[in-house]
């Protein structure tokens, strides 16, 4: 979309000819000075099992950390490390700052129609229904696609989570075994372990196994961190710059090892004190700072100890004859597999309340709890059975990540702010031009990661298996590869 059919979607000249929907909307606008604390939306929600904000922060951290953290360093790779560290913090930036305007529109929503909840796609579709006259067809059409991308990066994570997991503990066991099981046999049986897990229906529930698993991470930086420290090269041996051309890929590695944002709003509409999400020191900026901050560490002395030797993920840098080195495989395995049904979970809490009416219609005993679970166990089904049977997975999955993580994590919370504050975005448009930046540049990484997931489909294609280290060591090969990127 380009900044004039951004800026002619959404003008303010179209108050003009606005209608009393619109008015109204307008003096709600203007009285949010003067909101009265009894009519408070938030005080509305129905939760069973509300969680604490402490819960909140223990689940966002663990949604967006994940083997993110040891991708980092590979991103460097490919800027150098001054470009890596001002660059790790100003798209860190960029992405909070993205997941701060979704939510922080989504409670203006809330107080302007009483709404207590708003999942993504009914933030969208609520967004475009009071935009612009222009707008208000897409409401639909937006939540809908919104949806199908939140699905897609549900199962897509899922099952990349349960390769992960068996591809780890077959490297080890089959290594120590001395053995030459099937990794399809890994796959299976921990795609039953990883459909028990994801049974449970409530997200407080798994606030243990979230914390178990940021824990592990945090342990696995932390032998990573000691191999990475042992004769730490001096930072005039690393270049501080490389090539602009290769920028687009430090850019992808980094928007898609940050990404959490299908984490988010799920989160948010399950806490018991929604306020405490937003503001200084609170529970997103407090989560955020630390990832951010966490992961530009490992990615820039983790580069300074690898250099162009870094792989896609630093632990495979690790040697493989140690058994410090090797537990790493191992707790990140359970790292992984432990928080594998957040993911699951956000998938789910959105689709099923949208199915169980229509389910419990046609079949009134699979109503409520019992056909939860049903849909539950058909969704793990097929999660596994992708992760067994289809052949170039990670490619594919891949391409669906590229899109759907850069169009919700970027693009689209920078629309719907556009819209909601469509009557005023502040003294000289600053909001309006903010959002075409930042607009711009996800539609950048919406192309290179796009681009370098169709690369890794034809090299593995090409190799006629899958390459052993994943997107991001394939993404690279294909640039260092191919002149278009030198």
């Amino acid at each position: 979309m380009s900044p004039k059919i951004f800026y002619c979607c959404c003008s303010p000249t179209l108050e003009a000819r606005a209608d009393n929907h619109e008015a109204a909307t307008a003096r709600r606008e203007n009285k949010n000075a003067e909101r009265d604390p009894e009519k408070n939306p938030f005080l509305q929600r129905n939760l069973s099992k509300p969680t604490t904000d402490l819960d909140t922060l223990i689940h966002l951290i663990s949604g967006s950390f994940g083997t993110g953290v040891f991708a980092t360093p590979s991103a460097f790779a490919n800027a150098g490390l001054v470009t890596g560290l001002f660059g790790s913090l100003i798209i860190g930036f960029i992405c909070s700052h993205c997941v701060h305007i979704l939510v922080k529109s989504a409670h203006e929503l809330c107080w302007r129609h009483q709404i207590p909840i708003l999942g993504f796609g009914d933030i969208a579709e609520v967004t475009f229904r009071e935009g612009p006259e222009k707008t208000r067809k897409f409401g639909t059409v937006v939540k809908v696609v919104i949806q199908i991308m939140v699905m897609i990066i549900a199962i897509g994570a899922s099952a990349i989570f349960i390769v992960f997991v068996a591809a780890n503990l077959s490297q080890v066991i089959n290594y120590y075994t001395e053995s030459d099981i099937d990794i399809k046999l890994y796959v299976f049986i921990v795609g039953l372990v990883a459909t028990l897990l994801s049974m449970n229906r409530e997200l407080r529930v798994l606030v243990p196994f979230t914390l178990t698993s940021d824990l592990l991470v945090l342990v696995c930086i932390i032998i990573v961190l000691v191999y990475v420290f042992d004769d730490l090269p001096s930072i005039t041996e690393r270049p501080a710059f490389m090539p602009a051309i290769r920028l687009p890929i430090f850019f992808s590695i980094v928007v898609y090892s940050l990404e959490g944002i299908n984490v988010v709003m799920p989160l948010e509409n399950n806490m018991k004190t929604p306020k405490n999400f937003l503001g200084r020191f609170n529970v997103l900026e407090t989560g955020l700072t630390v990832i951010v901050c966490l992961f530009t560490f490992v990615g820039f002395f983790g580069y300074l100890k690898y250099g162009e030797k870094t792989l896609g993920s630093i632990s495979l840098n690790l040697p493989e004859d140690e058994i410090l080195a090797q537990s790493v495989k191992v707790m990140l395995a359970i790292a992984i597999l432990l928080s594998q049904p957040l993911q699951f979970y956000c998938g789910v809490e959105f689709s099923w309340a949208k199915l169980s009416p229509i389910v419990g219609k046609r079949w009134p005993s699979l109503r409520g709890t019992r056909g939860e679970y049903i849909y539950r166990l058909i969704l793990m089904l097929i999660t596994t059975s992708l992760a067994v049977g289809v052949p170039f997975l990670d490619a594919l999955i891949g391409i669906g990540g590229s899109v759907c993580l850069s169009t919700l994590g970027l693009l689209f919370p920078t629309t719907i702010e556009t819209v909601v504050y469509w009557r005023n975005w502040g003294k000289w448009n600053w909001k309006l031009w903010k959002n075409i930046l930042i607009f711009l540049f996800g539609l950048l990484i919406f192309v290179t990661g796009f681009a370098g997931s169709i690369a890794l489909l034809v090299i593995t294609i090409q190799e006629n298996g899958q390459p052993e280290e994943g997107l991001l060591i394939s993404c690279k090969q294909f640039v260092d590869q191919y002149s278009l990127f030198k």
